[in-house]
């Protein structure tokens, strides 16, 4: 894709012919990446694991979120915005899976490739402004109480939710206006936004502007603001005696589930598409890392649940509550034994001495 950003700049066809424009020669080093058993065997693995996993988990913590977290706080509407993102983007994997079994040839057309890209773009994306979003909330309502009380937090973070999205739907727009499906002269497949689409930049100066913003927009900025959060946080938390003994303990809870979401799926992958775009530059090729990062980032579809989680009460009172209503109710069907016994037993301890 972004390796052959030169290519692209530099190639004049003809714009008269649909076909053409759809048509792409590639370098030698992107003929034999597009070959390669990363992406018809190691990507296709990562989203058969997660895609099992991700739906069911997905849908139950939605359930869980929307019918019994009552009432509703800031940090239940950031995790149901978050639930949605992921159960959503979970969807499209089973399109990805058969792209990379057929060996990089996209049969689904151009509309489904849009949606597929930008929805795997926008969930990565919504995702970490949403940790983000549930970060500052926290940081209001520990730091600054009575602040936080006056911005009407129910209605402030539903409206925050709206804003993400437009956000990044609206940073996403190259992705949607242009054919991100192109045909390789070298070879009998055709690609989704695997190669980069000529007409999407017209110079280098563009194309380092526009990734360069999401870069920044969607991860170091981000990182930054999370970072403050939680350093003040911890530092009222610590410095504070009016904060209940559980309200520290479901913060710092809270804190270490995001933190651990972010560092261990979302941090490799801004390591390495750094990387990524400045080795492009310098004429090598870090794309089928940069693949399987992203391909690895997408497991947080699996483990935002931690969040929820740890991020409400409300939601971990009810998981369990729930959890030990099936406990109870199976020992009582699966175990007529335990209670004939404990029947037969009784009598026996109440017979008089002799």
């Amino acid at each position: 894709m972004i390796q052959d950003i030169q290519i692209a700049l530099a190639s004049k066809l003809s714009e008269s012919s649909p076909l053409l424009n759809n048509t792409r020669s590639v370098s030698n080093v992107t003929a034999e990446m597009l070959q390669s058993s990363v992406f018809q065997v190691i990507l296709p693995a990562i989203y058969l694991v997660i895609f099992p996993i991700s739906i069911p988990l997905n849908s139950i913590s939605l359930w869980f979120l929307c019918r019994y977290s009552r009432p509703w706080t800031p940090t239940i509407v950031f995790c149901i915005n978050l639930t949605i993102a992921d159960l959503v983007y979970s969807m499209t994997l089973p399109f990805q899976i058969v792209y990379h079994l057929k060996r990089n040839v996209w049969p689904f057309g151009e509309d489904l490739c849009r949606i597929v890209t930008v929805l795997a773009y926008g969930n990565m994306h919504c995702s970490i402004l949403t940790m983000m979003s549930i970060s500052i909330e926290r940081y209001l309502g520990i730091v600054h109480p009575l602040h936080y009380k006056a911005i009407r937090p129910i209605r402030t973070s539903v409206l925050t939710c709206i804003i993400i999205w437009m956000l990044v739907l609206l940073t996403l727009m190259p992705l949607m206006q242009n054919n991100l499906t192109i045909r390789v002269l070298q070879l009998p497949m055709t690609t989704c936004f695997d190669v980069l689409p000529k007409e999407m930049f017209k110079t280098r100066t563009d194309f380092i502007i526009y990734f360069g913003s999401l870069m920044f927009f969607f991860f170091f900025l981000p990182l930054l603001v999370m970072g403050f959060c939680y350093i003040s946080i911890i530092f009222t938390l610590l410095h504070s005696s009016a904060q209940r003994r559980e309200t520290k303990k479901q913060t710092v809870y809270l804190i270490i589930a995001l933190l651990l979401v972010v560092t261990i799926w979302y941090l490799p992958h801004i390591v390495v598409s750094v990387i990524h775009y400045v080795l492009t530059f310098q004429g090598s090729s870090f794309y089928k890392a940069y693949k399987v990062s992203l391909a690895v980032a997408s497991f947080n579809c699996c483990f935002d649940p931690l969040v929820y989680y740890f991020g409400s009460k409300e939601f971990r009172q009810k998981i369990q509550k729930k959890l030990c209503r099936c406990v109870v109710v199976g020992l009582n069907e699966d175990t007529p034994i335990f209670s004939e016994y404990v029947l037969q037993v009784k009598p026996i301890q109440n017979l008089p001495k002799i």
